[in-house]
C-alpha cells in the first residue's frame, strides 16, 4: 500500500535523492489524495441526506488536485504545492462557511496551517507564511460567518453530531501526520549533524596525522639524497659512485611512490565514480607488466586465474589503484627464502556475492598488526619500505565503491586479500 501511494505521487521509476525533499513531496501528495477522498465522501454523504451538493466547487477542486498530483509526477514539486494549498483553503472555506459552526469544519484549517509549514522547505518559506496567513484569514471569516459562496445548509441535530465527530477525528489525524513529518525531519537532521560531526572529527584527526607524516616522509628521502650527494662529491672511486647512485635512485623512487600515493588519495576523495566495463584479467595483467621488472619482483610467478570473459561494471581507475597497491605489497614483502614464490589471483561467484582474491606465499602479517594495516601511515616496523598509505588508500577507495576488503594471513606462510564487490555491479 505504501509503495503504491509512493508510485502514484512521484512515479514508479523516479528516485529522489534527498530524504527531506522526498518526505515533503509525499506529505503534499498525501494531502491531495486525502482531499480527493474527502470530496468523494462529502459528495456521497450530502447526496444521501438530500442536501444541496456544490457540484461545481467539488468538480473544480478535484480537477486542481489531480493537476497538483500530475505536477509532482513531472517533478514540478513547488508548482504542485503552490496549486495545492490555495485549492484546499478555498474548498474548505466554501464548505465551512455554508454550514453551522457546530460541525467544527473550521478545525481543518489547523492541519492546513501545519501542512503549509511542513511541506515548503526553508528556501520557499515565503510561500509557507503566505498560505499560513491565508488559512488563518479564511478560518476567521468562516467562524464570523459574514458571507458564503453557496447557499447556507441547515442540518438536523443528528447530522451535526455525526459531522462534528467526523471532522474532529479527520482534522486530528491530519494535524498529527503533518507534525510527525516535522518531528521525523528534525530527528533525521539531528542524525545527519551527528554523522557530519563524527566525519569531521575523523577528517581532522587524519589531517593532523597526514600533515605530520607527510612532512616527515617527504623530507626524509630528500635529506638522504642530499647526504649521498655530499658523500659522492668527495669520492673518486667508480664503485662507490655506483653505490651512491643506486641509493639515491632508491630514495627518489620511494619519494615518487609516496607522492603517487598522496595523489591517489586526493583523487579518490574528489573525483566522482565512473562506471564502465572492466575486464579484470586484462587489468591485473597490465598491473603485473608495470611491476614485474622491479628488482623485488625477480623470481616471483604471477598466476592469474580470473577468466578472460569476466567483466564487472565498476570504476576501472579505482580498481587499478586497489589491485596495484595489493600486488605491489605482495612483491615488496615476498619471502626471499622460498624456492617458489608466487602471487595468485582468483575469483568466487555465488548467488549473492562476488569476490576477488589476491594470494601470496610471502612473509605474512602478524596477528597483532592485522587490525592496523588499513590505518593511515601504519608501518609494521621502522624498516618498512612503504609509505604507510597504500592499504589505507585501498580501504578508502573500496568504501567509495561500496565494496569491502578482508585479510587472511599467517606469519611465514603468506597472505590473502579478499575484495568483496556488490553482486549488482558484476
Amino acid at each position: 500500500m505504501k509503495k503504491a501511494i509512493r508510485n502514484l505521487i512521484i512515479g514508479k521509476d523516479v528516485f529522489i535523492e534527498s530524504r527531506n525533499e522526498f518526505r515533503h513531496i509525499m506529505l503534499s501528495g498525501q494531502y491531495a489524495l486525502l482531499a480527493l477522498c474527502v470530496i468523494v465522501f462529502f459528495f456521497a454523504m450530502e447526496a444521501k441526506h438530500g442536501l444541496s451538493v456544490p457540484v461545481f466547487v467539488y468538480s473544480v477542486s478535484g480537477v486542481l488536485l489531480v493537476i497538483s498530483l500530475a505536477m509532482h509526477r513531472k517533478g514540478n514539486h513547488c508548482t504542485a504545492n503552490t496549486l495545492l494549498f490555495p485549492t484546499l483553503n478555498m474548498l474548505l472555506f466554501v464548505i465551512v462557511s455554508s454550514e453551522p459552526i457546530t460541525t467544527f469544519g473550521f478545525l481543518f484549517f489547523f492541519p492546513l496551517v501545519i501542512g503549509s509549514l511542513a511541506v515548503f522547505n526553508y528556501s520557499h518559506r515565503k510561500f509557507a507564511i503566505l498560505f499560513m496567513l491565508l488559512s488563518l484569514s479564511l478560518l476567521i471569516l468562516s467562524i464570523v460567518g459574514l458571507f458564503s459562496f453557496i447557499p447556507f445548509r441547515e442540518y438536523s441535530q443528528e447530522v451535526i453530531q455525526i459531522a462534528a465527530l467526523r471532522n474532529v477525528i479527520i482534522a486530528f489525524f491530519l494535524s498529527v501526520m503533518a507534525v510527525y513529518l516535522l518531528v521525523s525531519l528534525n530527528h533525521h537532521m539531528s542524525k545527519q549533524l551527528e554523522a557530519s560531526y563524527q566525519q569531521t572529527k575523523k577528517l581532522n584527526e587524519e589531517l593532523d596525522r597526514f600533515v605530520y607524516s607527510t612532512s616527515h616522509d617527504l623530507r626524509a628521502p630528500l635529506l638522504s639524497v642530499l647526504g649521498l650527494l655530499e658523500l659522492s662529491e668527495g669520492s673518486l672511486h667508480e664503485i662507490e659512485m655506483q653505490d651512491y647512485h643506486r641509493l639515491m635512485r632508491s630514495r627518489l623512487s620511494s619519494l615518487d611512490k609516496f607522492i603517487k600515493d598522496i595523489t591517489d588519495y586526493s583523487r579518490n576523495k574528489r573525483i566522482e565514480i565512473v562506471k564502465e566495463d572492466v575486464f579484470l584479467q586484462s587489468l591485473a595483467n597490465d598491473i603485473w607488466e608495470s611491476l614485474r621488472y622491479s628488482s623485488d619482483a625477480s623470481g616471483i610467478e604471477f598466476i592469474n586465474e580470473i577468466p578472460q570473459e569476466l567483466i564487472v561494471k565498476n570504476d576501472g581507475s579505482r580498481l587499478r589503484i586497489v589491485l596495484s597497491n595489493i600486488i605491489g605489497n605482495a612483491i615488496r614483502y615476498h619471502d626471499h627464502r622460498r624456492d617458489r614464490r608466487y602471487i595468485r589471483l582468483y575469483h568466487q561467484l555465488t548467488d549473492d556475492s562476488f569476490s576477488i582474491h589476491i594470494e601470496d606465499n610471502g612473509q605474512g602479517i602478524a596477528p597483532e598488526f592485522q587490525v592496523k594495516i588499513f590505518d593511515m601511515f601504519f608501518r609494521g616496523s621502522e624498516h618498512s619500505q612503504g609509505s604507510g598509505l597504500g592499504l589505507y588508500i585501498v580501504k578508502e577507495t573500496l568504501a567509495k565503491l561500496s565494496s569491502t576488503i578482508q585479510l587472511t594471513s599467517n606469519p611465514l606462510e603468506g597472505s590473502t586479500f579478499s575484495i568483496l564487490i556488490p553482486l549488482t555491479e558484476v
